[in-house]
């Protein structure tokens, strides 16, 4: 059996998904690339989200992004490595942040959360 009873459960899930990861984002408990990774993944899950421009910012960051590694992949990457790419991800993040906390907050004001 599905872990959502009803399609309005699931529903509720993924926008509370949502809403948590842009808050998380803007309060700086999450980064603006993990997040923005998160948020594109989630977008076919929301109703007109595949389509819908504030979404759409952070298909665009994920896409300039991508190469990065972020989270659970770090761990298998090469110290060295990692730290020569830091500089890089640091600036990402910061365009990442400037360009995408708009739209965490449009999320956040459209949701209401």
């Amino acid at each position: 059996m599905s872990e959502y009873s009803t399609n309005e459960n699931y529903a509720k899930a993924i926008r509370h998904k949502i809403t948590s990861t842009a808050k998380s984002m803007l309060e700086g408990e999450l980064s603006f690339l993990s997040g923005a990774r998160i948020l594109a993944s989630l977008r076919h899950e929301f109703p007109g989200g595949a389509d819908d421009r504030d979404f759409l910012v952070f298909v665009a960051v994920d896409s300039e992004t991508d190469h990065f590694p972020l989270g659970e992949p770090c761990k298998h990457w090469d110290k060295q490595s990692l730290e020569q790419l830091q500089p890089e991800i640091q600036l990402a993040e910061e365009r990442a942040r400037a360009f995408s906390s708009p739209a965490c907050a449009s999320l956040l004001n459209r949701l209401g959360e």
